[in-house]
């Protein structure tokens, strides 16, 4: 992420240290507030992106090092999926999820049903009569027609708390990235956004000089 960081402009921000020599000391910070998405239109776009599974316990560069071959993309990987919390939002290592398990359940929790969920199951013309993963009641039921007999089946299965933390963190692992060709495309429409306009705090297109509040005429 340090070469993200480095795509945002700066500010020179009035110095709050205790060891600043006057009041018009200032400390250069990134501006975190220069917060860039990914245009509409190319989230709609389908030649602009292609799926791909994060492997293992890869991280953002370890993708951005395999796909773009560069793992100063990273925060490419993370735009292309409007990803702000790392933590939250990209699957966790086997590690951290065992230790999140361990912290959030007991055994005996981790073993209970959480819920009910579909089973795929078709006639015997291989007609889908229920897809799989649907989620629905215990005593769920479903009628089709075996030759001129109704029949009723009940293509359920439990899933186990442990089962659908498991889900869950690798439903994560499902990203889109921005192919290789439109990703220069992408890197300078970011930096064009992120630069500064002409405005009193105007120092040059990659930083502005914040007022000092604690000043008072």
């Amino acid at each position: 992420m340090s070469n993200y960081f480095r795509q945002l402009p700066n500010l020179d921000y009035p110095s709050l240290l205790n060891d600043r020599s006057s009041s018009g000391d200032t400390v250069r910070v990134k501006n975190l507030f220069r917060r860039v998405k990914i245009r509409e239109d190319y989230l709609n776009s389908l030649v602009l992106f292609t799926k791909y599974k994060i492997e293992g316990d890869d991280r953002p560069d370890n993708v951005a090092e395999k796909y773009y071959g560069s793992p100063d993309f990273d925060w490419v990987v993370l735009l292309a999926n409007n990803i702000i919390d790392i933590k939250n939002d990209w699957p966790m290592t086997e590690y951290d999820l065992n230790v999140y398990l361990n912290e959030k359940y007991t055994e005996q929790q981790l073993v209970k049903i959480h819920h009910y969920e579909t089973i795929e199951f078709r006639d015997l013309n291989n007609q889908l009569i229920t897809p799989a993963g649907k989620i629905v009641d215990e005593s769920f039921t479903v009628e089709y027609l075996k030759g001129s007999q109704i029949q009723r089946v009940s293509p359920t299965r439990s899933v186990s708390f442990f089962e659908w933390e498991v889900q869950k963190n690798d439903d994560k692992r499902n990203i889109n990235l921005i192919q290789t060709d439109y990703v220069g495309t992408v890197v300078e429409e970011f930096q064009e956004i992120t630069r500064y306009d002409r405005s009193s705090q105007y120092v040059n297109e990659r930083l502005k000089r914040t007022e000092n509040i604690r000043i008072t005429g």
